[in-house]
């Protein structure tokens, strides 16, 4: 396996660390905010990547997928939150769960900012091309990594944060039978992330990188990126 490729890997997941690490820090403070301080009393509602870190879904796999597959699937730590603490635990839990993939969008505004930021410094300090040019991917990178992490939370599949939100909006009665469903949700997204692959047949997840490619380029437009 080449040095490169290995470099790839390690910078993939490196970017992969720091914007889970937004998206449970956005978690753990909107729970706070509504209520629900075990987060935060556990520590969890910090910026501080450790924290958040499962040694499997963070690390591992995440890298394992990045030396092999050319994609990954990881996860952080889940935010632990107490409905009882909160007033309205069935709605104040979609919130919480929406805050992640929120977070995630909002930094991919804020990596965009910091391009254009780059692109005006630039023209004032001694910089080698290539460096330049490595930086630049960087932060592109991080965006649209930030953006398919929002879009495929939002999958109506536990653990997800898409399965708080939908459940969060359906009446009462239609909420405790989507709940049911709860633990087919691993098994589905596994069959999705896998079988495709091996009977070699199109992927619906692919779907949700061309939504994530077509959200960040319409973010990059609007605040004037590409």
């Amino acid at each position: 396996m080449s040095p490169e490729r290995i470099y790839y890997a390690i910078l993939t997941v490196t970017q992969f660390i720091i914007l889970l690490t937004f998206h449970e820090w956005g978690h753990a403070k909107s729970a706070n905010m509504l209520g629900d301080s075990t987060a935060r009393d556990e520590g969890r509602m910090s910026l501080n990547p450790a924290v958040h870190i499962d040694p499997i879904g963070t690390l591992f796999l995440p890298l394992i997928g990045s030396l092999f597959g050319g994609g990954f699937f990881g996860w952080a730590k889940p935010v632990p939150v107490n409905p009882y603490n909160l007033k309205n635990p069935r709605f104040d839990i979609m919130l919480i769960a929406a805050a992640g993939p929120v977070m995630n969008i909002l930094l991919t505004i804020v990596i965009f900012y910091i391009i254009l930021l780059y692109e005006f410094l630039v023209g004032f300090i001694s910089i080698e091309p290539k460096t330049n040019v490595a930086i630049l991917i960087f932060l592109r990178r991080s965006a649209l990594i930030s953006v398919f992490l929002a879009i495929f939370n939002m999958l109506p599949l536990f653990p997800l944060d898409g399965f708080s939100v939908v459940n969060g909006l359906l009446p009462e009665r239609a909420s405790r039978e989507f709940s049911k469903l709860a633990p087919y949700g691993m098994p589905i997204l596994m069959l999705l992330l896998f079988v495709p692959s091996i009977l070699n047949v199109y992927n619906p997840l692919q779907l949700i990188a061309e939504i994530s490619y077509a959200i960040n380029n319409g973010l990059g437009k609007i605040i004037g990126v590409f």
